[in-house]
């Protein structure tokens, strides 16, 4: 369901940010370029600005949340 979830935010258009949350660790996925998922969705290759690769099992993969809905909930939580 989650591999399901992350082909999805990689084919959306227009493309929105996201990340992928394992065990205390927040992966971002600034543009479909810096993730692959294997065809099996056994596991998935991310990459950072720094060209930092992790390899992935998805049993890892906890959650998957777009980044802008993130930061907005940030900002209110700030404001109170």
């Amino acid at each position: 369901m989650l591999m399901d979830a992350i082909r999805e935010f990689d084919r959306a258009i227009p493309f929105k940010p996201y990340e992928i949350c394992t065990n205390g660790e927040r992966l971002h996925v600034p543009h479909p370029d810096f993730i692959y998922v294997a065809p099996s969705g056994c596991w998935i290759m991310v990459t950072d600005e720094n060209d930092r690769l992790r390899h992935i099992s998805s049993i890892l993969i906890e959650e998957i949340a777009a980044l802008r809905n993130r930061i907005a909930r940030k900002r209110a939580k700030k404001r109170r």
